[in-house]
């Protein structure tokens, strides 16, 4: 059931879901300027950066970029049949996982890890495989929905890109010695975060489930 408060609510999804995304960018991007001049955001990932600022612009944005992804999802429950499911578990993995790691701290530039450190990365790992692969489901579940057409497009590209860069930046990360690791994550990351805009505008132009045709169900999905 669709209530007035939620009905109110769905015009500003989209935008609420672009805000985050955009301030996201934003501290990945500025910053590493703001942190230290001389370190290079092309040989440094995002998280090297937040372990140097502590609860700054880019752990904060994370963390509120990852609550917005759960509070698109649960609104994605209740308007759109083909995000149930394994796509749902995959988008809680996405939110919680930017949640951990921007909560949990990584060690700064250091090759020895903490405990804590090993939460980040792995939690940073989940979120950034879950979430192509939610893309990727999505886009073969709404394939068949002429009104999705622009939708599948966007999600097949940008989850094959964010794929492509999480291979290059495990690559980096070990035999590359972590040589342009930092560009490579930030490509990952702005293919990520739009991707997540996509949806919420997709989702946003959703008609509550109570309106729309009986779904057919996902054969082995």
């Amino acid at each position: 059931m669709i209530t007035p408060g939620r009905r109110a609510f769905s015009p500003l999804l989209a935008p609420t879901v672009w805000t985050a995304v955009a301030l996201a960018v934003g501290a990945a991007l500025w910053s590493p300027s703001d942190t230290d001049p001389d370190l290079s955001p092309f040989f440094l990932t995002v998280s090297d950066f937040a372990a140097l600022d502590r609860g700054g612009p880019i752990e904060t944005t994370m963390a509120l970029l990852g609550a917005v992804s759960l509070v698109l999802l649960t609104v994605a429950r209740g308007r759109c049949v083909p995000v149930r499911g394994l796509p749902s578990a995959l988008l809680t993995v996405w939110g919680l996982g930017l949640v951990v790691a921007a909560v949990v701290p990584t060690d700064p530039l250091t090759t020895q890890l903490s405990g804590s450190a090993y939460v980040h990365r792995y939690a940073s790992i989940a979120a950034f495989a879950a979430l192509p692969a939610a893309g990727l489901l999505l886009a073969r579940r709404l394939s068949a929905e002429p009104h999705a057409v622009r939708t599948v497009r966007w999600l097949r590209v940008l989850s094959w890109i964010a794929l492509i860069g999480a291979a290059l930046m495990a690559y980096s990360a070990g035999p590359g010695g972590r040589e342009l690791i930092g560009l490579v994550e930030r490509l990952l990351l702005g293919s990520e975060v739009t991707m997540l805009g996509v949806l919420g505008r997709y989702v946003q132009e959703c008609a509550p489930i109570t309106a729309q045709a009986p779904a057919r169900p996902h054969a082995g999905e």
